[in-house]
């Protein structure tokens, strides 16, 4: 904390967070996949942005331990889960909680 938020503002639980690009691969019938990261104390925030084909595909995170997190990916007009493009790159940003 560099200023304000009050009187002796203090950092409770830092765990850390992560920040990648993922290339999906050759696409094919995959509509989800799981990361793995350094164990959190309860588990991870993971924000996941499409950039080669947003308009088509949204990714969500689904689930959450300590140490994964899956993310999945929805079609942006039907909300089904739908495969990845082929060589789609996701942007995802995690932050353990």
């Amino acid at each position: 904390i560099s200023s304000g938020f009050g009187t002796t503002p203090s950092i409770v639980a830092s765990n850390g967070t992560a920040s990648f690009t993922i290339n999906v691969g050759s696409g094919g019938t995959a509509s989800s996949g799981v990361i793995g990261l350094p164990t959190a104390t309860t588990g991870w925030n993971c924000l996941a942005q499409d950039q080669t084909t947003p308009g088509v595909n949204a990714t969500k995170q689904s689930a959450n331990t300590t140490t994964t997190a899956t993310l999945t990916n929805y079609n942006t007009t039907t909300g089904v889960a739908a495969a990845w493009t082929a060589s789609d790159i996701l942007y995802v940003t995690c932050v353990a909680f």
